[in-house]
């Protein structure tokens, strides 16, 4: 059994901002914390981990995938006020905060309504900054399936957040008044 203390001083910090990255609730970026680090502790063959961070990161991401999918089928609203810090220059513009936090909540929607392992293996890899090589070791797939999982991932969520302009003909529209193609 591993020494508790030892993973949470070690692991702690990059358990936490995955838990509280996609959980903007602290009440339910504790809890994801705690449950991670319970999981761990329940490992059948802990001697077998070879990348405690990969993997607490790992559960910690399931955990919250869990709790933000239950709170969609709720349809209870994930954001808050709070979700970014304040010294965040990039925010600081009028209505740039509001948009960010519309965004985040538009991707952790979207996000709950990918098939799980495509959900983890984008959060893994764009947001834990994972290689595809890490991303595959934690799903336990080879790294051509894991790039897979990732692209369908992007795909879906680029469609669903960023749906294509419409091609009716209009004045806006000067490529389809004359029929021309890109």
């Amino acid at each position: 059994m591993p020494d508790a203390q030892a993973l949470i001083e070690q692991h702690g910090d990059a358990v936490w901002r995955t838990a509280a990255r996609l959980l903007p609730n602290p009440d339910d970026a504790r809890d994801c914390y705690q449950d991670t680090f319970l999981a761990a502790l329940k490992l059948p063959d802990p001697a077998a981990v070879r990348n405690w961070s990969a993997l607490l990161r790992k559960i910690a991401t399931r955990r919250a995938m869990d709790r933000l999918r239950l709170k969609y089928r709720r349809k209870e609203s994930p954001a808050q006020l709070d979700t970014f810090p304040a010294s965040d220059r990039r925010l600081d513009a009028p209505g740039a905060r509001l948009e960010a936090m519309e965004l985040r909540e538009q991707v952790r929607d979207a996000l709950c309504e990918l098939p799980e392992r495509q959900a983890e293996a984008f959060w893994l890899r764009h947001m834990e900054q994972m290689t595809h090589e890490q991303v595959a070791e934690q799903l336990e797939t080879t790294s051509a399936n894991a790039r897979q999982l990732v692209h369908r991932a992007t795909e879906a969520l680029r469609r669903k957040l960023c749906p294509e302009p419409s091609r009716h003909k209009t004045a806006d529209n000067p490529q389809a008044l004359t029929g021309e193609q890109r």
